[in-house]
């Protein structure tokens, strides 16, 4: 009978380990796909999150969605400084040699780069819907390149 104790505890410990957790080991889990809404602007992003119909008229917009996260892009004259997050936490980031600024104020995360070229400027926004999952968004702002 003491001999079985051990087994039934090692089996146990066994299917604990083996059992799929919401650790970050899932989280990268997550295929990432190249995405370019243009010539002139690629980014990865996670598979999930798809592209919605937006009209823009003088600069290369859009939005992306999943149940989690909502994506703004702007690259153009009037790429958005975010100054509505007053009380934002900001840190210097520099994105495909560009020098620009993360914002984050309660569940938004935002990249704004100023200059990319002449008065072409950049922004990206994602605003979270439950979970906050930083290290995601940090990973699409990091993976911008600009082809202008």
């Amino acid at each position: 009978m003491q001999f079985s104790k051990p087994v039934l505890i090692t089996t146990f410990l066994l299917l604990l380990y083996s059992l799929p957790s919401n650790s970050n080991d899932n989280q990268q889990l997550v295929n990432w796909i190249k995405f370019c809404p243009s010539s002139q602007l690629c980014f990865q992003r996670p598979e999930s999150l798809m592209p919605s119909n937006v009209l823009a008229i003088d600069s290369i917009t859009g939005q992306l969605n999943n149940k989690n996260i909502t994506l703004t892009y702007d690259l153009g004259w009037y790429a958005s400084k975010f100054n509505e997050l007053t009380s934002a936490t900001s840190e210097p980031i520099v994105i495909d040699g560009h020098h620009g600024k993360l914002l984050l104020q309660g569940n938004k995360m935002a990249l704004s780069v100023p200059k990319v070229t002449g008065k072409i400027a950049f922004s990206m926004l994602i605003e979270f819907k439950n979970t906050k999952e930083l290290e995601q968004g940090r990973k699409i702002f990091k993976s911008v390149k600009f082809n202008l």
